[in-house]
């Protein structure tokens, strides 16, 4: 097993150098034998014995380089062949995309690093399966362009059992039901679905999977499985625990369903954005608000998210085609249109319909502007960590942690109320460490729901240690420590190594001359530093000092996550 993990960790690492430290910990994890150096040299001759004059393992300092020479490595004949079949597919050819996805698919014998140690496996195993769980996805997704549903529901029948939180095969499975005449089982595995979501994860389906519901509903599947024309209903699950936002949800609401007839103000476009740092609770108050106001919009209601799941920006381009999708417009309709034909469909779908387009985790104006609808008639809502200047003149919430009453209720509805009730004290310690945050609340309330033997103390103890906080609140797909990272990735690198030199330092309450000596930078540099993380979500202004001056704060999480990325734990 150590020379296979050696080998495996030489072969992903592409003709790069792979450490000693690196090697040592993927065979022994953090505790090596005293003699490790001597052990991995033997390792490592063993293994150059083996593979013979195929390859050739260097000695590279401070560790080694794996050379195949000619030789095949099955990993890179899968993405290749992967990487030509995406393209196929996104180019609107379904019969050469399942040609090669196919043949990616035949790269894969078994399970990824099946015999090397934990320590390899649990490190880039699960990104092996993420790829190969998607190639399959394109490829059912080929097939169904291609018009072969009939054939999918055996496969996809026996994909959604192995995989049950996997919204896109499930989605691909209601969509061949229903294309076969069986609509009561598609919305029925919905229902399956949206119960195991909740229970094993508590979240609700994510847009994708609600935009098949709605064509189901909506008998907008023929018998080729496309959605045919149609109102789309793209909302996500409507919030049922919100709490804290009661002021900002009506002002919002008085945004969207304000009558559009009367004065010359009236007239202006409806849009509204909500801004914050990231966990505040911006999506959840955009749902909310957005479900409230449906009735108002008959042509239907539009929702995307701005950023995919691992934090980048999604182009423009592929959110229009997403909504022109939904919309009733045909994947072959728009195949090889640039961004301002997409733009343009998209205005003329929306041009005299009543819809409301929520757009959520906007990055930038260049990403939001194409979404805009130019109808007097539809509205907007969107959510953003910055100020976005295309937004200027709209209803503008800025969310906040929330404060103590708040912070309580929203645990009590995460949790239990009667359960809350009865360790107030411990529910107090519990909120102390999540800081007002909304979704550290709903992690920690779910922790608590999900273990019925703890008691409030008991994880209000465990949150205690800095070392563990951020595991602690991480539950499924709700993950603090790697939302607020997200953020901090997207800074530019002057703002994130402020920020990184902010986090370390004792208080979490700054103004500017004691940031300009700390950067050592003028005050004017150290101000605009300050307002760029402002604008990030990163910071917030606490006040004035004395002097008159802004005070900035630090949110503790934030300054957690930071410390721990940059290896300086709290003490």
């Amino acid at each position: 097993m150590k020379q296979r993990t050696i080998l495996a960790a030489l072969l992903l690492a592409r003709g790069e150098t792979v450490s000693d430290q690196k090697l040592s910990t993927l065979l022994w994890g953090w505790d090596p034998p005293a003699t490790v150096s001597a052990q991995l040299y033997t390792h490592v001759s063993r293994l150059r014995r083996l593979i013979g004059d195929h390859a050739a393992i260097t000695r590279v300092s401070p560790g080694y380089v794996l050379d195949i020479g000619d030789c095949a490595f099955d990993l890179d004949a899968y993405e290749r062949m992967n990487t030509a079949g995406r393209e196929a597919l996104a180019a609107g050819d379904a019969d050469q995309a399942g040609l090669l996805l196919r043949e990616a698919l035949l790269q894969w014998h078994g399970p990824p690093l099946a015999d090397v140690t934990e320590q390899l496996a649990d490190e880039e195993a699960p990104r092996l399966v993420e790829s190969r769980l998607t190639t399959w996805e394109n490829r059912i997704a080929a097939d169904l362009e291609r018009g072969l549903h009939q054939q999918l529901v055996s496969e996809l029948t026996r994909l959604v059992h192995e995989f049950p939180l996997r919204e896109r095969l499930r989605g691909q499975l209601m969509t061949v039901l229903a294309g076969t005449g069986r609509k009561g089982e598609s919305l029925r595995l919905y229902q399956e679905g949206r119960r195991l979501l909740v229970d094993e994860l508590g979240v609700d389906p994510g847009e994708g999977l609600n935009a098949v519901y709605q064509s189901v509903l909506d008998d907008r599947v023929h018998t080729g499985g496309t959605a045919l024309p149609g109102v789309p209903l793209m909302l996500p699950p409507d919030i049922a625990d919100l709490t804290g936002r009661e002021v900002e949800h009506e002002l919002i609401h008085t945004e969207l369903t304000r009558d559009r007839n009367g004065d010359a103000g009236s007239r202006r476009p409806r849009r509204a954005v909500i801004l914050g740092m990231p966990g505040v609770g911006k999506t959840a108050l955009a749902v909310r608000a957005a479900h409230a106001a449906r009735a108002h919009f008959p042509d239907g209601q539009l929702f995307a998210r701005l950023r995919a799941d691992d934090g980048t920006p999604r182009p423009p381009s592929e959110v229009l085609a997403s909504l022109l999708k939904s919309l009733g417009h045909a994947d072959r309709e728009l195949a090889g249109l640039g961004l301002g034909a997409l733009a343009g469909r998209y205005c003329e779908a929306l041009d005299g319909r009543r819809v409301l387009v929520v757009v959520d985790d906007v990055v930038s104006d260049a990403q939001l502007a194409p979404l805009l609808p130019n109808s007097p008639d539809s509205a907007v809502l969107v959510t953003s960590r910055a100020p976005l200047s295309s937004m200027v003149g709209s209803r503008i919430t800025v969310l906040e942690p929330l404060g103590e009453s708040a912070a309580m209720a929203l645990l009590a509805a995460t949790a239990g109320e009667a359960r809350i009730a009865a360790a107030p004290e411990g529910a107090r310690a519990v909120l102390a460490h999540c800081a007002g945050l909304p979704l550290a609340i709903r992690v920690a309330g779910a922790r608590l729901a999900y273990r019925p033997h703890w008691q409030p103390r008991l994880l209000a103890d465990r949150l205690a240690d800095p070392g563990r906080r951020l595991e602690l609140l991480r539950f499924g797909d709700l993950d603090v420590g790697a939302r607020l990272l997200s953020a901090r990735r997207a800074l530019g690198p002057e703002t994130a190594g402020a920020l990184d030199r902010l986090a370390l330092l004792d208080g979490t309450e700054f103004e500017a001359d004691g940031v300009a000596a700390t950067l050592v930078v003028p005050r004017a540099g150290a101000e605009e530093l300050l307002e760029s993380l402002v604008d990030a979500g990163m910071l917030q202004i606490r006040g004035f000092g004395h002097d008159g001056s802004l005070r900035y704060g630090l949110h503790p999480l934030v300054r957690l996550a930071v410390r721990s990325a940059v290896g300086v734990p709290l003490p």
